[in-house]
């Protein structure tokens, strides 16, 4: 992001002037947090900021036009710095960076199950390179230091987390943008306090402070080391035009230190706004440990230096069986078992058509698959949407519905779920498998052609396909450790369902939350 120094000289000399009502033109919009500080200031800004109005996900791409549009005209692509993408024109599918641009949730959506308005909301879901954008997946936001991948000439960056707290694959976003994705999430979790508890990841399951320590003692220190500058005050502006909402730690550089920082002793005054705290300093790459106030009784004397397991097997899918199973909002993949060339997962488009959708191999144990998704040469996770007899299977990978165009075998996206086409009955029969018949050509079904290997849509015949569904943790337990009192190994896994670890015994594990054998442990002390 191009800094305006003169613009960000003058934000620095506002507050010693005292500000004429609010800043940047909002007047008393900020009027009812007066007064306040720490968790009660968040609560107040939270009064003023929630049920933002915002457009339809696919209103978005002409919401860029007023959010997003570099100088030159073009979209402004937070991901990367080599693409010249026009607006509404340069989408669809990518094989490479620089090839078409789509819609980023910085807080992914599978974290809240893509519900509304957090699916929509344009201060966190901006314009990036498709490619890149796949590629950072739903990993949190960490510092990388032996990355994996990197955009383009460096600019961003996926690797195991250098952070003090992590240890996990992250996505590292460019100096440029950290600041502003930091604002971005001091916003989500102020504007969506009362549904943020149960997102899980980095976000605490109590409304303040709203964010895990390790994450924001990072977007603590990324917002002070890249601040506010006149491209982010202007895209705040059209935030509002767009949806009616603002984000005040935009409107007031520095108000996350009254909020969650040095200054929560300090009442924050809307008109004569103070911003003026130390900056927050680099942590010591090499910190020296704090002692345990609860050592474990009995440690393990050769424990793993390094417990995190980065994750190998990918989700894990179970199969579907009933319709009981089918929940608005879960994830699945469109499954083969029986084709000539093993079983196979629903993935890309072939490659000489657009009407029908090839398979990737998987392996199938029982009835429960492991693997990696949304990745060249992986399956296409599935959202499920819409309702019982008139489901919608969103493809995230292509950022459409797949659907039918014409009473024909073919198999097509589609760019939204306003007809029958798009829509889609399920049943389930023990030789016919997962029954999936299209709601405006009842007569045809999603099923695989072994002769010519492709999942399309049939009349008569074909391989019947199975859904299997991500899986999902029940039950929750406090604990600092994982003891396992059997002599089998238990296999860790994260929220998505990704293996971590393994343990034997008593295993420390970073502060976060872990499923075993189903249920769910939430390290927090």
């Amino acid at each position: 992001m191009r800094r305006n120094i003169f613009c960000l000289a003058f934000l620095l000399i506002i507050p010693h002037i005292g500000l004429a009502q609010g800043p940047n033109n909002t007047g008393t919009y900020y009027q009812s947090a007066n007064g306040k500080k720490g968790a009660a200031l968040k609560s107040a800004l939270f009064q003023i900021i929630k049920s933002p109005n915002v457009t339809s996900y696919k209103g978005l791409t002409d919401a860029y036009k007023k959010t997003d549009t570099r100088p030159d005209g073009y979209v402004r692509d937070w991901y990367s710095k080599i693409t010249n993408y026009r607006h509404g024109i340069d989408t669809g599918s990518y094989s490479k960076e620089g090839d078409s641009y789509n819609k980023e949730h910085t807080v992914p959506q599978s974290w809240f199950n893509e519900a509304s308005p957090m699916k929509s909301d344009v201060v966190h879901v901006v314009p990036t390179d498709g490619y890149v954008n796949n590629r950072r997946s739903n990993y949190p936001f960490g510092e990388v230091s032996n990355p994996t991948y990197e955009s383009a000439n460096g600019y961003c960056k996926l690797g195991k987390c250098v952070t003090d707290g992590y240890t996990g694959t992250v996505f590292e976003p460019n100096d440029e943008i950290k600041g502003d994705i930091a604002r971005i999430y001091f916003y989500m979790a102020t504007c969506y306090e009362d549904r943020c508890t149960s997102w899980g990841n980095v976000f605490t399951s109590s409304k303040y402070p709203g964010l895990v320590s390790w994450t924001l003692d990072m977007m603590l220190r990324w917002s002070a080391q890249d601040p506010v500058d006149s491209v982010e005050n202007a895209r705040n502006n059209a935030v509002q035009e767009v949806q009616g909402n603002r984000n005040p730690f935009v409107d007031y550089p520095g108000l996350e230190a009254y909020v969650w920082g040095a200054k929560t002793d300090s009442l924050f005054n809307y008109e004569n706004f103070d911003s003026g705290i130390a900056p927050i300093p680099n942590p010591d790459p090499n910190p020296d440990p704090d002692p345990d106030p609860n050592p474990n009784p009995d440690p393990n004397p050769n424990p793993d230096p390094d417990p995190y397991i980065e994750p190998t097997d990918g989700y894990i899918y179970n199969k579907v069986a009933t319709t009981d199973e089918l929940t608005v909002g879960s994830y699945y993949i469109i499954v083969c078992e029986s084709t000539k060339n093993g079983a196979q997962a629903l993935g890309t488009f072939l490659s000489n058509s657009t009407k029908a959708m090839g398979g990737e191999s998987i392996t199938i144990t029982g009835t429960q698959i492991a693997t990696q998704v949304n990745e060249a040469g992986k399956p296409h996770e599935i959202t499920l949407g819409g309702s019982e007899g008139a489901y919608t299977l969103y493809d995230a990978t292509d950022d459409a519905y797949l659907g039918m165009s014409s009473d024909e075998n073919g198999l097509h996206h589609l760019a939204d779920d306003s007809t029958n086409g798009a829509k889609w009955s399920i049943s389930f029969d023990a030789t016919e498998g997962a029954v999936i018949k299209n709601n405006a050509y009842t007569s045809r079904t999603l099923r695989y052609n072994n002769s010519s290997p492709r999942f399309a849509c049939y009349k008569s015949g074909q391989e019947p396909v199975e859904l299997y569904k991500r899986s999902t943790p029940t039950a929750i337990e406090d604990t600092r450790y994982i003891t396992n009192t059997t002599s089998d190994t238990l296999d860790i896994f994260d929220l998505q369902g990704r293996k971590v670890s393994t343990a034997k015994g008593a295993l420390t594990l970073p502060r976060g939350i872990y499923v075993i054998n189903g249920k769910k442990f939430v390290i927090s002390k």
